[in-house]
């Protein structure tokens, strides 16, 4: 993309290219990414911030639910409404489930320790004021046929079970681990491939 617009001009008055309301999202680890791994972006649409999605925990009390999709994270028990799902080299955007592409734009770090993605807010939701947010990594997925076997996972606090809630998305607006209430630190997850260390969230909302 940036080969074919790189002689092209535009004229004055043109919105920039990509989508008009944006989130870039930028997450960075302990150590180098495990292609192996698995790293998550989940999104809760629903207007609730009591039920943000967190890493999914599987205890005899709880069963497994029905899903399309591949359980790692929970909200209210069923997978968070919008996902960015990044693994052995390839990140995919599921809505509801439903697997809708990759990201407007995805990037890896050089030293493959940090990864950014930008992802279309219109795709996340057309109606939603505020988001919770969560940054999930785990070694491996839960399988349906055993949801007992044991995951190593990170999410943001310190305890690795926290996420941003009520996160709004109505301005341009910029969030980093510095300034949040649940800052997250190095040493709170068994691997470092899979330990959050820092992350930013940038709003942008262009004129229509």
């Amino acid at each position: 993309m940036v080969a074919l617009c790189a002689g092209c001009a535009r004229s004055p008055g043109l919105p920039p290219p990509g989508p008009r309301r944006q989130m870039i999202i930028t997450v960075a680890l302990d150590a180098p990414i495990n292609s192996a791994y698995n790293y998550f972006i989940a999104i809760d649409t629903n207007g609730n911030p009591d039920d943000g999605p967190v890493p999914l925990i599987m205890t005899p009390s709880i069963p497994m639910p029905v899903t399309r999709f591949p359980l790692t994270i929970s909200d209210s028990d069923v997978p968070p409404a919008f996902v960015v799902w990044f693994s052995n080299g390839v990140f995919r955007q599921y809505r509801n489930q439903v697997f809708i592409g990759p990201p407007f734009t995805a990037q890896i770090a050089a030293d493959r320790r940090s990864f950014s993605v930008t992802i279309d807010l219109d795709q996340v939701s057309t109606t939603a004021s505020a988001l919770d947010i969560n940054l999930v990594t785990a070694d491996r997925l839960i399988p349906p046929d055993d949801p007992l076997a044991p995951i190593d996972t990170d999410g943001l606090g310190p305890t690795g079970n926290s996420y941003l809630a009520g996160l709004s998305i109505l301005q341009s607006a910029r969030y980093t681990n510095a300034t949040s209430l649940i800052p997250e630190e190095p040493g709170d997850a068994p691997d470092p491939s899979l330990d959050l260390v820092d992350w930013s969230l940038e709003v942008r909302l262009s004129s229509p």
